[in-house]
This record gives structure tokens, C-alpha cells and sequence, in this order.
């Protein structure tokens, strides 16, 4: 039901999320001070929900191969609207974490990352809702001619 509702927006940015994951994947694979349980447990954790999203992903990837100018615009504009949701699930989760770290150094870092992650992000929303017209121009415009390859003869 609830991945129903948010249909749009994982439909919008499941590929650029897989795409890091996998990018992070590769990385904590070849980290030599990573046990191999754990190497193998997310490998396999990454795997499950491959194939869970197997069907937005080729959708995605679909979407990407006809027109990806469009798709990469798309995810531009839906990466904001997923961090507002990440926002909104992590603060519940961190401040309770906060409460119970037996570490006064860990609680201070979280909370100081955690207000100014949510403060940077606060004051993109207001400059994008400020000149929303000029920053959507641009992005349909300018944006779009930038990252377009043009095919030569």
C-alpha cells in the first residue's frame, strides 16, 4: 500500500539510488578490513532488493535509454523530495539514538550533523521556492543543451 502511494517518487529516483548502492557496494567489497559475513551479507542484502525493484529498474532504465536528458532532470528533481522524506524518518530515529548513546561525543556529532543536513537542506527549499521560474528555466533550457550529446557524421 505505502509503496503504492510513493509509486512516483521511487519510480522517479530508484535508478540513481541503485546506482550509488552499487558504486558503495563495490567499494566495502574490496575494503580489506571489512570481515567477508559482512561483505557477503550485503552483497545478498543488495541482491534481494535488486530484483524486489527489478521491475522499476528496468523501467527506469528504459526511460534512461529513450530520452535520458529528461530522466536525469527527473532525477534532479526527485532526490530533494526523497531527502525530505529521509529527513523525516531519520530525526525520530536519531534523537532517540541520541538519548541513548552512552557516548556525550557521538550525541553531540549526530545532532550537529543532523540540524546542519536538515538547515542546508532548509535553505535550497527556500532559494529553489524563490526562483523556482529561474531555476526550472534553466534546468529545461540550459540544463538540458549541457548534457545533451549532439551525434556527429
Amino acid at each position: 500500500m505505502f509503496l503504492a502511494q510513493s509509486g512516483s517518487l521511487l519510480q522517479q529516483i530508484v535508478f540513481p539510488i541503485f546506482l550509488i548502492w552499487f558504486v558503495g557496494l563495490t567499494f566495502v567489497l574490496i575494503r580489506n578490513d571489512i570481515e567477508i559475513i559482512w561483505k557477503i551479507a550485503t552483497f545478498f542484502i543488495f541482491v534481494f532488493y535488486f530484483f524486489q525493484f527489478f521491475p522499476e529498474l528496468k523501467e527506469a532504465y528504459e526511460r534512461l535509454s529513450k530520452s535520458y536528458p529528461s530522466e536525469i532532470l527527473s532525477w534532479l528533481y526527485g532526490i530533494p523530495r526523497a531527502i525530505y522524506f529521509f529527513l523525516l524518518f531519520l530525526w525520530p530515529i536519531a534523537v532517540v539514538r541520541m538519548y541513548y548513546s552512552a557516548s556525550p561525543v557521538l550525541a553531540n556529532m549526530t545532532a550537529r550533523t543532523l540540524v546542519a543536513a536538515t538547515l542546508a537542506y532548509w535553505i535550497f527549499f527556500l532559494v529553489y521556492h524563490q526562483f523556482t521560474g529561474q531555476i526550472d528555466t534553466f534546468f529545461q533550457t540550459k540544463f538540458i543543451e549541457w548534457i545533451t550529446i549532439v551525434p556527429t557524421k
